[in-house]
């Protein structure tokens, strides 16, 4: 693929990914979920045609692009415009926001710092990790720079807690966090032992405008687990998540107070 864009590539990696997936995902598939035509999605990939602006933002939205890959494929389709150092540092600044919550093992990494065998070794931390060597690295460089890590001899230290989702954390870096983590805990339930990992469900009926005060008690359980559980003579770094999403799809509209 070297002779083609930036957006070609992003575009044939992750339909070559989900159709690592599920052999059946087709490019009509591909194109459905985008949002955009299958026969421009075709174009596209053929070279015939860039994508639009509009549907940028789809594939912006939809693939939970970072703040530079964003840029990257806009300054492609538009011509490549130079930007100033003021720019760059403001993009540098809200990919480093976006990476922090994006990227799973960017809180993993925090985390292994309250290990008391931890080591501030790129090796050491993808190994523990399961991710790349250069992940670790440039995780290790990111955190530092933002403050929240400080790497004194073979020792990480943190100086300040990691940050909460809120109200100014892009929804993509949100979207990929738990996308990434729904695929970390579908690798656990095949491959860890039962002794080591937790899966509960339930299917029920139920009336979609009880969901707020269920998810009011789910946000205070999960608060009260990590009370119990955070800073107790830990060994191994765990991801809690409870999940709750309609199994069907909605015959009518209505608001859910």
């Amino acid at each position: 693929m070297e002779n083609i864009g930036f957006c070609q590539k992003l575009l044939i990696g992750e339909l070559a990914s989900r159709k690592a997936r599920n052999r059946s995902y087709s490019m009509r598939a591909f194109a459905r979920d985008l949002g955009i035509g299958s026969t421009s999605l075709s174009d596209v990939l053929a070279q015939k045609r860039n994508l639009s602006t509009k549907n940028v933002e789809k594939v912006a939205e939809k693939l939970a692009l970072s703040p530079k890959e964003k840029d990257l494929l806009v300054s492609e389709i538009n011509g490549r415009v130079r930007k100033g150092e003021k720019e760059k540092e403001h993009l540098e600044l809200q990919e480093d926001a976006f990476r922090l919550i994006a990227d799973w093992y960017y809180l993993a990494i925090l985390n292994l710092a309250k290990l008391p065998d931890h080591q501030a070794n790129p090796d050491w931390i993808a190994n523990r990790l399961g991710i790349k060597t250069t992940e670790a690295n440039l995780a290790l460089e990111r955190l530092s720079r933002m403050n929240l890590l400080l790497i004194e001899g073979n020792k990480l230290r943190r100086i300040k807690h990691p940050l909460k989702t809120s109200e100014g954390t892009p929804s993509f870096a949100i979207k990929k966090h738990h996308r990434d983590k729904l695929h970390l805990a579908e690798e656990s339930l095949i491959n860890d032992d039962v002794s080591l990992r937790n899966f509960q469900s339930l299917t029920l009926a139920l009336d979609p405008e009880n969901l707020p005060e269920a998810q009011a008690i789910l946000t205070r359980a999960v608060k009260k687990i990590g009370k119990l559980l955070d800073g107790k003579n830990p060994k191994e770094v765990y991801s809690i998540n409870f999940h709750v999403f309609p199994l069907t799809k909605r015959e009518t509209n209505y608001e859910v107070h």
